[in-house]
């Protein structure tokens, strides 16, 4: 054995090392390998410093133990190896030609460590000494020495681990660089040429997933294919290769959503698995890509044991992940996105927590440079905003959106994920607007909504839901402001996500009830009930598709319950009503069964609940209903955070509740209760709040019973003042504003007002046009209107009282009613004035037009796709938008200033011009007559009158008594006025218009008087009568064209005879009726047509048509669009008042509509007295000049002779505006006169002792009284 002084020993020695190192290659003995380390490792220690064999022995020693840690996974080794190949290059000379070689290796070395402690100094070591190897390569590679391909390969990876830790996208652009001159330079028969093309792969791909140009996924798949392509089944290398096509297949799923990408890339993961062993190094990695993978076909719209084996997946890829390993935050933030759809699905706390958990280490273990930072802190964001939901802790809510921030600030513009982390920050800004009520959260969550949407391309799948969260907050943002361009974009969003969503994507039911959510908003809004049946198809169809443990299904079901109470509440229909009322307590119940206890909606679902039941209450009087109400009603105000911004609606509706139990109870305490949850209700809200107005009314009319329980007057006074703030409460709806309004019009302290009395009544008025705006259907508009009965007549009322004079009272009458029939005038107005100045205006009022005029399905249940359900309705609201900015643009031309505005005092003093026009106008404060002339307007007090006496009239309205007390309280009084009364033998009779007000729209002015005396005591002697709902309609009549029949026409005269009709009784005279009508008309020359007396065929029949006479059955409903005429095929098309409503015949302009049936100027119901809906009215609405309809039952054979004398006269002075009116008038008088004679002779033929009982026949209203003419 050589001594160790022997110069030789350390040169055997590394030949020793050499050999052994050999031996191990050939056999895998480590007991080689180990003795190969001590040789080399005592050859070093031989070795003088300056020997320049030192070097060539300390690299030796790096590359053996380099060996030993890639057996054995020993950090001494690798640490040993970096140190040792460092003092290597310590002492190299720059001319020594492996200066290279061992700069690389201690590249590779380094890079190797960085693997497993995550150093960020190893890895910018390694990176600075491959770049010195390449360098140093490339400046002595004349003969093709080094491997630069392989070099550059290195390089490229080791930036892009640099980049993957600290996010300089430089390194990832560096990375490629290098990656692609790899793959260049080496040859498609290279060894490592594969190899280079994966690196090449990894790196487009890691630039793709964060910068987000779609060239770089493509060609990462490219390359990646071609890879996978020439890995053979066996090699070792196959697993990755394969995991890494996966990968990229997955992120082009995610970018264009094709669902062949997905599969694929789960089935290529398996395959990665099933190839490698148990103890690969790579495999926790693969494991967590299946997971993820697996995770996404669930969300995709997967099944629920898809979602459980990712998870299961998931956690065995951490189980093998060690602490601190370059992967291990991102692998967690995988399995916090599992747990937290799990939990979105079953509703199990348990996942939420563990999510938060594991986010949260995930966070902790990550550099605050790492480039997945923005992804672990949006996971963190979401849960929490989750947790917040589920727990209702504000803290957890706070920590969400400066998480979601946070995450923001590390995110660049141009990062894939923006959109996502955007559409985050979004969601819990709006969730902290909700419970904390502050604007600028809500501006904020709306502006970065929009930005996630403005930065997603159309066709990627993500941007449905990002859409879905853009359509929420915008409806937040208009239940906030009241802003109706923001809500109908918010509808036009949420429908278009459910169009855009299949049946079986998990997030349809989100989509669905959301959209229900928006529509419903729209209904409560405005009153379509299109849009009512719509929210309630889609939140059924929304919860069906929601699974029983799903964590969304109690706040689904409460709205569903909610949509089904607001149909309670429209219905007419007590059984129906109720029928939908239990409905939706059983659901409000299984939502709050399905709520977490401290879940932050729960609150909301109690007081849903309890309004439902308060509303059970009132209609079966169940006290138990009422107690519960009030005891769900504490609840939810007791466990609402004191700043929650809908705190003052469940203290609301706790207190209406407590206000009913005072009702029963007369317990002055539960009125005191009902005031403070009132008053504090109030309190909880600012000046700017929506619903303030509801509150305010409902604190003033606490206040109110208060002081008639105990007369103090400081009630009285608050009570009046909350309601007057509710009136001028601009945020409000207009329905609470006019609710304050009417209350304060219809107290006797209005009168002592002053003038504030009549601001107060003017601001009332102007409110309810803006209430029943033109997009509402006639069947809405009604509802609408049969709220503001007899405010018109309150507000007139109070106007004449403040001296404020007849014009303004007039005005407050046109403005206040006929609101439906005028809107429909309006829309059909000739055109023809400004047809020549504005052509392309005219034809886009056309456009409007036939959208508003359009007839609608609102008295049928929707049962179509909810998506698809009220879309007319959106048109609707869209053209009354757009028409009210034509309008405007017409009013700026010349001469149309006041285009489509109500008449001016001067235009209602024109329209007199042929004749008086008298509004009788009746309120509980006064009533009196306004008088409207050629020369002025006035108002006439009418002081015999009041409501209680017209009330008590109204029982036999059909009676003589009755006709003489309109007479003396009345109409005498009136045509005194005018100067009427005296009319001169030698002239015609003057002409008069009634518009009658309230209940006396049934009265018959007419024929008012005292009949029997022979006395001219009567309004047949004195005047011709002709009714009208407004002057606004007699000034549109008289402007349209056509007003005689022309004998050259082609249009018809349509008859129609109904003797035999099923379910009512034979009308004898029917057809002898027709037949006297038509032999008038064939000896006029003029065309008769007899239609088959359908719907269809009747209604395409008057769209050419001058006359129009039926004869048959009518009927009065009590929903007055209901109204109809009895044709053959009424049960299943009844041509009703709605139908009418909804026909347009005024382009054929028709002259005369005669209606010889029972009760066409009927309107049963009170509310809607002033709208004058019944069959007469409907008809001159639909075109018709001039209709002759009836108060009242008409006799079958009278009817025969009322029409052979009405066309006689017409027939004789010709048909134009005045003769119809005359007509009908002669007509009855000489059917008065002859009853007249008839009464005479049966009262001679008594005996003068006859006992004349009070019901006596000649004391009846004679059947000529119910004939009526609506026209000019």
């Amino acid at each position: 054995m050589l001594p160790n002084s022997d110069p030789d020993r350390s040169t055997l020695l590394q030949n020793l090392a050499l050999r052994l190192d050999r031996r191990f290659s050939v056999t895998a003995d480590k007991t080689d390998l180990g003795f190969a380390i001590q040789s080399i490792q005592e050859a070093i220690n031989l070795t003088l410093s300056d020997d320049p064999d030192l070097v060539e022995y300390s690299y030796q020693l790096a590359n053996l133990l380099g060996k030993r840690f890639s057996n054995t996974r020993e950090i001494p080794d690798l640490d040993v190896a970096i140190t040792s190949t460092k003092k290597a290059l310590e002492i190299i000379t720059s001319s020594n030609p492996i200066m290279a070689e061992i700069l690389e290796t201690l590249a590779s070395l380094l890079a190797t460590r960085y693997s497993i402690l995550g150093e960020k100094n190893d890895i910018d070591e390694a990176i600075k000494f491959a770049k010195q190897a390449l360098q140093e390569a490339s400046a002595h590679d004349s003969d093709g020495e080094f491997d630069i391909a392989s070099m550059l390969n290195a390089l490229g990876i080791y930036l892009g681990d640099r980049f993957l830790q600290q996010g300089i996208l430089s390194d990832l652009d560096e990375a490629i660089a290098a990656a692609k001159e790899a793959s260049e330079m080496a040859s498609c028969n290279h060894p490592d040429h594969l190899q280079y093309l994966d690196t090449l792969s990894v790196h487009l791909g890691n630039r793709f997933s964060h910068v987000g140009t779609f060239e770089d996924l493509e060609d990462a798949i490219k390359a990646s294919r071609q890879v996978v392509d020439g890995t053979p089944e066996d090699h070792a290398d196959r697993s990755t290769r394969l995991i890494n096509l996966s990968k990229l297949l997955n992120d082009r799923f995610s970018y264009l959503g094709r669902n062949h990408d997905l599969e694929e890339a789960i089935e290529i993961a398996r395959e990665a698995i099933e190839l490698s062993p148990d103890d690969h190094p790579d495999r926790a990695g693969w494991l967590d890509t299946q997971g993820a993978l697996l995770g996404t076909r669930y969300s995709s719209g997967g099944r629920l044991q898809v979602l459980e084996e990712a998870i299961g997946v998931s956690r065995e890829a951490i189980k093998t992940t060690s602490y601190g390993h370059p992967e291990h935050a991102t692998r967690l933030n995988n399995l916090c996105v599992l747990l937290g759809d799990r939990y979105a699905a079953l509703g199990d706390a348990t996942d939420l927590e563990e999510a938060v958990q594991v986010i949260r280490m995930a966070i902790l273990i990550s550099s605050d440079g790492s480039p997945d930072l923005a992804v672990l802190l949006n996971s963190l964001s979401v849960r929490l905003g989750d947790r917040y939901s589920a727990r209702g802790s504000v803290a957890d809510l706070e920590e969400s959106v400066i998480v979601a921030k946070r995450a923001m600030k590390t995110t660049p513009v141009s990062h894939p994920n923006r959109a996502k982390f955007l559409k985050n920050l979004s969601l819990q800004l709006g969730r902290r607007f909700a419970t904390i009520g502050d604007m600028t959260d809500l501006d904020e969550s709306i502006q970065v909504a929009r930005e996630a949407v403005e930065l997603t391309p159309e066709d990627r799948p993500e941007r449905p839901i990002l859409l879905h969260n853009l359509a929420l907050q915008l409806s937040t943002q208009f239940s906030r402001t009241g802003a109706t361009g923001i809500l109908e974009e918010s509808i036009n969003l949420a429908r278009k996500v459910v169009d855009i969503t299949s049946d079986s994507h998990p997030d349809r039911a989100a989509h669905l009830n959301t959209l229900a959510v928006i529509v419903c908003t729209r209904y409560q809004q405005y009153g379509a009930i299109a849009d009512l049946h719509e929210a309630i198809n889609a939140s059924r169809d929304s919860v069906n598709a929601t699974s029983d443990g799903n964590a969304n299904r109690s706040l689904r079901l409460n709205n569903f319950s909610a949509h089904l109470y607001y149909r309670f509440s429209r219905s007419s229909d007590l059984a129906t009503g109720l029928t939908d009322l239990d409905k939706a307590i059983d659901t409000a119940r299984e939502a709050i069964t399905a709520c977490l206890d401290g879940h932050s909606e729960r609150p909301n679902l109690l007081s849903n609940l309890a309004v439902q039941l308060t509303s059970r209450f009132l209609k079966t009087g169940d006290m138990k209903d009422l107690k519960e109400s009030i005891d769900l009603g504490g609840e939810a105000v007791k466990i609402a955070d004191m700043g929650h911004s809908e705190r003052a609606a469940w203290l609301f509706n706790l207190s209406r509740s407590l206000d009913h139990w005072y009702m029963s109870t007369h317990k002055i305490e539960d009125l005191e209760k009902a005031t403070t949850a009132a008053r504090e209700a109030v309190e909880a809200t600012s000046v700017d709040y929506p619903g303030r107005a509801g509150l305010l009314n409902n604190l003033g009319h606490q206040l109110d019973s208060r002081f008639i329980r105990t007369g103090l007057k400081e009630d009285k006074i608050e009570s009046q003042r909350c309601y007057e703030e509710a009136l001028m409460s601009t945020v409000s709806l207009p329905t609470y504003r006019i609710f304050a309004g009417r209350y304060l019009l219809s107290t006797p302290e209005i009168l002592q007002y002053g003038q504030r009395a009549y601001q107060i009544a003017k601001t009332t008025i102007d409110l309810i046009p803006l209430s029943a705006p033109n997009s509402l259907a006639s069947a809405d508009k009604k509802v609408i209107l049969s709220q503001t009965a007899g405010l018109a007549s309150d507000a007139a009322a109070v106007a004449l009282h403040t001296g404020q004079g007849a014009s303004a009272a007039i005005q407050l009458l046109e403005s206040g009613r006929g609101l439906l029939a005028g809107a429909l005038r309006d829309l059909r107005t000739d055109l023809s004035s400004i047809q020549d100045e504005c052509p392309d205006l005219v034809q886009s009022f056309h456009d409007l037009r036939r959208i508003l005029d359009s007839p609608t399905q609102t008295n049928v249940m929707m049962t179509a796709d909810a998506a698809s359900g009220s879309f007319g309705v959106d048109r609707r609201h869209w053209a009354n938008s757009e028409m009210a900015t034509l309008l405007s643009e017409i009013r700026t031309i010349p001469g149309h200033e006041r285009f489509l505005l109500p008449a001016t005092d001067t235009e209602m003093r024109l329209a007199a011009e042929q004749g008086p026009i008298v509004m009788v106008n009746v309120s509980s404060h006064r009533c009196d007559a306004l008088l409207v002339e050629l020369s002025g307007t006035r108002a006439l007090s009418l002081t015999a009158l009041s409501e209680d006496e017209i009330s008590r009239r109204a029982q036999s309205l059909q009676s003589l008594e009755t006709l003489e007390w309109l007479w003396d309280v009345i109409v005498e009084p009136v045509l005194k006025a005018l100067g009427l009364n005296r009319p001169s033998p030698e002239d015609p009779l003057p002409r008069i218009w009634w518009i009658p007000t309230g209940a006396l729209s049934k009265f018959p002015f007419h024929v008012a008087g005292y009949h029997l005396e022979s006395s001219g005591r009567t309004t047949l002697d004195k005047v011709m009568s002709s009714y009208s709902s407004s002057i606004k309609a007699i000034i549109d009549t008289r402007q349209e064209r056509n007003k005689t029949i022309d004998v050259d026409s082609d249009s018809d005269i349509v008859l129609l005879a109904m003797n035999e009709t099923k379910g009512q009784s034979r009308l004898k005279y029917a057809d002898a009726e027709v037949r006297a009508v038509k032999s008038m008309f064939d000896l006029a020359g003029l065309p008769v047509k007899h239609p088959q007396p359908r719907k269809a065929e009747t209604l395409a029949a008057l769209q050419k048509c001058r006359v129009f006479h039926f004869a048959g059955h009518g009927s009065t409903k009590s929903d007055p669009l209901n109204s109809l005429i009895y044709l053959e095929d009424w049960q299943d098309q009844p041509l009703t008042v709605e139908s009418l409503l909804e026909t347009n015949l005024r382009s054929g302009a028709p002259f005369l509509a005669y209606l010889s049936a029972c009760k066409t100027g009927e309107s049963l119901d009170e509310k809607l007295a002033d709208e004058s809906l019944h069959l007469t009215s409907a008809f001159q609405l639909t075109g018709f000049r001039h209709v002759i309809g009836t108060l009242w039952e008409v006799d079958d054979a009278l009817c025969v002779d009322m029409a052979q004398m009405t066309y006689k006269v017409l027939g004789e002075s010709g048909f134009h505006d005045g003769s119809v009116s005359q007509a009908l008038h002669q007509a009855t008088c000489i059917l008065r006169d002859k009853w007249l004679a008839e009464e005479r002779t049966r009262v001679r033929s008594r005996s003068e002792r006859d006992i004349i009982s009070c019901d006596d026949e000649t004391r009846k209203t004679p059947l000529w009284v119910p004939y009526i003419h609506y026209g000019v």
